[in-house]
């Protein structure tokens, strides 16, 4: 049964194709960069136009882009951004977006002093 806000059994299939079996529970540790570089590869730029953009070099963005890739199980861009939207790590256009912080909700004792 298909729910809303669920992906649908085409999109859940071809993201099964794109990314290996396990990948829902890695816990990618990812450095700040890693995730940075995650972010501009879900905007299509490809590794010379991230480098440019970061004023690094292109063998950097290409090394960091393959650590990204084993941290996460990633065999490609399409099964990085899918791992990344699942993980909460990049939101597209509004969709599956990272889920914000809860405001901790105040204890009766707190109300009563105001």
């Amino acid at each position: 049964m298909y729910r809303v806000g669920e992906p649908s059994v085409v999109e859940r299939q071809s993201r099964e194709e794109t990314m290996p079996e396990g990948t829902e529970s890695v816990k990618a540790e990812l450095s700040e960069r890693e995730l940075e570089i995650i972010e501009l590869v879900a905007t299509g730029l490809t590794n010379s136009e991230i480098a440019s953009q970061l004023m690094i070099s292109k063998r950097t963005v290409d090394n960091h882009v393959s650590n990204v890739f084993a941290k996460t199980g990633a065999k490609n861009r399409i099964a990085l951004i899918n791992w990344a939207m699942d993980h909460g790590k990049i939101c597209r256009d509004g969709f599956n977006c990272c889920a914000l912080p809860l405001s901790q909700p105040q204890k009766s004792s707190e109300l009563r002093q105001r």
